[in-house]
């Protein structure tokens, strides 16, 4: 056996015991994934749940479903996409939530969510519209993100110290 047939002997092992190890959690990684995305998995495979960083997750949700992932101009989702990510069975369960609460926090994101905007799947065809009510939670969530509401929570929080402290002395 050659220096270069043991590379490539190496190589087939490493692919096996990963996709060993992603069949054991539920998930088998799936030829169909971009090869972008498969590298990215293959580096997510050791690491703890928990290590999986906003950025990481949000990069392979994008690379995978770019017409509803778009970044620079995003669109409101379709409300349950979450389940129709997992049923598709690309990626491992636990990437999903923390790709969609990041993506679903961006202040651009935030501010397409308009009543009557036209919600998205995965392949951005449209799939349903923006309630009032979820237009209402997009801006407050806006504002309590936004530092006007940051400093306005101080000065409220700092009257209240105040106003604690007199009624102590009294």
């Amino acid at each position: 056996m050659t220096v270069e047939d043991s590379n490539i002997s190496d190589q087939g092992i490493q692919k096996q015991e990963t996709q060993l190890a992603s069949e054991q959690d539920g998930f088998s990684m799936s030829q169909e994934l971009p090869e972008e995305a498969r590298k990215i998995l293959e580096r997510l495979h050791n690491r703890p749940e928990s290590d999986v960083m906003n950025s990481e997750a949000l990069r392979l949700v994008r690379v995978i479903w770019p017409g509803a992932f778009n970044v620079s101009n995003p669109r409101p989702l379709k409300i349950g996409i979450h389940k129709e990510m997992a049923e598709a069975n690309l990626l491992p369960a636990y990437i999903i939530p923390v790709a969609l609460r990041f993506f679903t926090s961006m202040e651009r994101y935030l501010e397409k969510i308009k009543p009557g905007a036209t919600r998205i799947n995965l392949q951005g065809q449209a799939a349903g519209r923006v309630k009032l009510r979820e237009a209402v939670d997009a801006e407050i969530k806006l504002y309590t993100q936004s530092s006007d509401f940051i400093t306005t929570r101080d000065l409220i929080i700092i009257k209240k110290v105040r106003l604690l402290s007199v009624n102590k002395q009294s």
